[in-house]
């Protein structure tokens, strides 16, 4: 089940509505997104086809599926009205985009995985978010990238240009998606970890998920949340809960990996578990560990990638899931000596 937060973010009562219903319907756990998203797994089928409404009545989506599935593809900066470095009117573009999207008189239906980014720099700096379509807010203007295209537009054409591409590609589905013709962001992303602004305190989820007890724990607090595109969380007030590193030096924040055999049918291998174990050994290496070829948890080169086959794990250095590894058929303690003697 995946949810997509309004753009301001979570209320404690949706949270305990989420906490709840992972605890007793799903699998217990709660997974962040690249784009923002939650994803809840482990549902039954009755239970996932009531999900969609009852959250709606919480006030997390729409109940009409089309619009809903419109409605997705937008996320913006996670600073937006709390940077005052941020552009002021980055949550009125995405609101006025948000509305465009889900008017009933749309009729195309939203490309699949294809996203659309509000990035009103600042802090985050203008770049770091990563979409098909991307406004960006840049020298004082907003200008609508599309994979290495740059369209320069007034303020008030930027919604329909966004309207027309997004149609066009719904179109044209077998295209290509732009995002991966996009040139790579070259700058810093900075962590959102403890206070980093007024009022705003950040933490990121141990490779991308946090328990339902988790969650309760920060509705407990009255915080409220915004889900960061990094597998984080900014929130209103500092919030200690399972799963949450609010600190620099935590070895954890070196690990990427996906839900593997525990959580995938197409996984080979307990991916989050080995990653915990070999944490300790990374000496301030980047970790990828991926339940098959498809590196679904991240597309970006790590210092060390493994890959997870029938026959044990493939380890690639210096790379991502698609390069040619070092070494093939290894079992985790072989990764650990690998890491020992590097």
């Amino acid at each position: 089940m995946r949810v997509t937060p309004d753009l301001e973010g979570l209320s404690p009562a949706q949270l305990v509505f989420l906490a709840e219903r992972a605890a007793t319907r799903g699998n217990g756990r709660i997974s962040l997104t690249t784009r923002g998203n939650l994803q809840l797994r482990g549902f039954e089928e009755q239970a996932a086809k009531r999900f969609a409404s009852d959250a709606a009545g919480q006030g997390l989506g729409l109940a009409d599926p089309e619009r809903e599935a419109r409605r997705r593809l937008l996320f913006m900066s996670p600073l937006a009205g709390i940077d005052p470095a941020c552009a002021p009117d980055t949550l009125l573009v995405a609101r006025e985009l948000e509305a465009a999207l889900t008017s009933p008189q749309q009729s195309w239906q939203a490309p699949e995985k294809y996203s659309v980014a509000v990035d009103g720099g600042g802090f985050i700096p203008s770049g770091a978010l990563r979409a098909d379509l991307m406004l960006r807010h840049e020298d004082g203007v907003w200008c609508l990238y599309r994979g290495a295209e740059r369209h320069a537009s007034n303020r008030e054409a930027l919604v329909p240009l966004v309207l027309e591409r997004l149609a066009s590609s719904a179109s044209a589905a077998n295209a290509g998606r732009p995002l991966h013709q996009a040139p790579p962001f070259k700058g810093a992303i900075p962590r959102l970890l403890g206070a980093f602004l007024p009022g705003s305190f950040g933490a990121v989820a141990i490779m991308g998920e946090i328990s339902a007890s988790g969650f309760r724990a920060i509705a407990e607090a009255e915080a409220r949340v915004r889900v960061t595109p990094w597998r984080g969380l900014v929130m209103d007030r500092p919030v200690a809960a399972p799963d949450l590193i609010a600190g620099p030096s935590d070895p954890r924040l070196a690990l990427t990996a996906c839900p593997g055999r525990d959580g995938c049918g197409q996984g080979l291998a307990s991916t989050r578990q080995d990653a915990l174990f070999l944490a300790p050994f990374l000496k301030g290496r980047r970790l990828h560990v991926s339940g098959c070829a498809k590196g679904c948890a991240s597309r970006d080169s790590s210092d060390v990638t493994l890959v997870a086959r029938e026959g044990g794990y493939d380890l690639i250095c210096q790379g991502t899931t698609r390069d040619h590894p070092v070494e093939t058929g290894l079992d985790v303690e072989d990764v650990r000596r690998r890491l020992c003697r590097a």
